[in-house]
């Protein structure tokens, strides 16, 4: 199985890289959302969850990690989600949320 890697802020190195890829819905996977480290997780973790309620998708959270440096915080969620376009919509919004350095 190819990772997709991102370049920053979750946007994809290669289109291309994507196209090749087929996801058969509904599907779940864990969610990295890594924040900038400002020490404020709570703040991160309400962010994260108001977006995936925003989008009904149903979320369970397993994991936080903080870079060495402490200049990052990652944190990690079960998702499960219905169609491409509840993706993509949920893509597009992280997106814009303040601190988000990149989702996978």
């Amino acid at each position: 199985m190819n990772k997709i890697k991102s370049n920053g802020n979750g946007h994809l190195k290669s289109i291309a890289a994507m196209e090749e890829k087929i996801i058969e819905f509904p599907v779940s996977y864990e969610l990295k959302a890594v924040m900038l480290g400002s020490g404020k997780d709570e703040e991160s973790k309400v962010k994260l969850v108001a977006v995936f309620h925003q989008f009904q998708i149903k979320h369970n959270y397993l994991t936080k990690k903080v870079s060495s440096k402490g200049t990052y915080t990652s944190f990690t969620y079960k998702i499960s989600l219905k169609s491409r376009k509840q993706m993509d919509d949920l893509y597009a919004a992280l997106k814009l949320l303040e601190g988000l350095k990149f989702a996978v």
